[in-house]
C-alpha cells in the first residue's frame, strides 16, 4: 500500500474526499467554485431578466458552460461598471475573474496586473430608424447629417471623427455634426424625437433593443471598429485562466459558442472570436477597412 493511500485513510472523512480524483486539473488542485464579477445592465451580454429577476445573457450562459467544462460551479457577484473598471474586486480577492462583457482588452489595463481571455468582438455601426433607412443607402449620405454619439466614450467619438474626416471633409463634403448623448438610451431618444438623423453604437446593444422594440432600428453599412472584449483576471492566476481558455476553445469547437451567439442575436461574422480564443491578443480596437 502506498504512503499516499495510507495517509488518506487516516484523515477525516472531509479530508478523505480531497484525496479522490476530480474531473479537471483546476478543480482537483483548488476550490470547486469560481466567483465571477459581472454587471447586471449590459444586454444582451449580461442583465437581469425582467420577468424572473435572474441574471441572464450571452456572457452568463457562456461562462456557466465554461465552468461546467472544468467541473466547477459559478457564483456571479454583481458590481457597478466603475467597480469593475478599477479592478478592485480582483485585487482584493472578492472575485477570481470577470465574466463581464464590459472589459475591453487594452495594453493600458494590462499594466494594472490584469490579463484578459479574449472571447468576443463588439462591432460598432452607424444606425438609424428603420423608417428612415432608405435615406442612407450609401455611406457618404451621412456627411453633413447629425450623428448622435455617446460623448463619454472617447473611442466612439474618435471613430466617428476619423470616419467623417476620411469620407466627408477630405473629399470636400460637409463633416458630420455630432450630437452628444450620455447613454445609449439617450441616443435612441435623440433619433425618435428628431434631434439626430443617425447614431453610432454597439451592435450588441442594438440587437437587444431591436428585439425589445420590434426592429425599430436599422444598421447602416459595415462596422467602423470592432472592440475585443475580454474576461479580466489577475495575470498571476494563470492556472485558472488556462483552464477556462481551454474550456472556451472546446465550446467553440463543438459549436456551443456559435449557438449562443445566434441565441442572443449576435452575428457570427461580426462578433465571433474565431476558431479559438486568446489571452491578451489585442489590439484594443480593430479598425474595419
Amino acid at each position: 500500500m502506498s504512503l499516499k493511500i495510507v495517509a488518506c485513510l487516516v484523515l477525516s472523512g472531509l479530508a478523505l474526499a480531497s484525496c479522490l480524483p476530480t474531473g479537471s486539473a483546476y478543480a482537483q488542485d483548488t476550490k470547486k467554485a469560481i466567483n465571477a464579477g459581472v454587471i447586471n445592465y449590459y444586454p444582451p451580454l449580461e442583465f437581469k431578466d425582467p420577468k424572473t429577476g435572474e441574471l441572464t445573457g450571452f456572457d452568463i450562459e457562456l461562462f456557466k458552460a465554461m465552468a461546467q467544462k472544468i467541473g466547477v460551479t459559478v457564483n456571479f457577484v454583481e458590481f457597478s461598471f466603475a467597480d469593475l473598471a478599477s479592478f478592485a474586486p480582483l485585487k482584493t480577492g472578492r472575485v477570481d475573474i470577470y465574466a463581464s462583457g464590459t472589459m475591453t482588452d487594452t495594453p493600458e489595463r494590462r499594466e494594472n496586473g490584469v490579463s484578459f481571455i479574449d472571447y468576443v468582438y463588439d462591432p460598432y455601426f452607424f444606425f438609424t430608424l428603420s423608417a428612415n433607412a432608405d435615406q442612407f443607402k450609401k455611406p457618404e449620405t451621412l456627411c453633413g447629417k447629425r450623428i448622435t454619439n455617446t460623448r463619454v466614450s472617447q473611442v466612439m467619438v474618435a471613430a466617428v471623427d476619423k470616419w467623417s474626416e476620411e469620407n466627408c471633409t477630405k473629399p470636400g463634403k460637409p463633416a458630420v455634426v455630432l450630437v452628444g448623448a450620455a447613454t445609449n438610451a439617450e441616443q435612441q431618444l435623440n433619433l425618435k424625437q428628431g434631434r439626430a438623423d443617425a447614431g453610432f453604437t454597439s451592435a450588441l446593444l442594438l440587437a437587444y433593443q431591436n428585439k425589445l422594440q420590434g426592429n425599430v432600428y436599422q444598421i447602416l453599412g459595415k462596422p467602423l471598429i470592432k472592440s475585443v472584449i475580454g474576461m479580466a483576471f489577475l495575470s498571476a492566476n494563470t492556472e485558472l485562466a488556462d483552464s477556462l481558455k481551454k474550456a472556451l476553445d472546446e465550446l467553440i469547437a463543438d459549436g456551443t459558442y456559435v449557438q449562443l451567439l445566434h441565441k442572443w442575436d449576435l452575428t457570427e461574422e461580426d462578433s465571433s472570436i474565431g476558431k479559438a480564443s486568446s489571452i491578451n491578443a489585442g489590439p484594443n480596437l480593430n479598425v474595419v477597412k
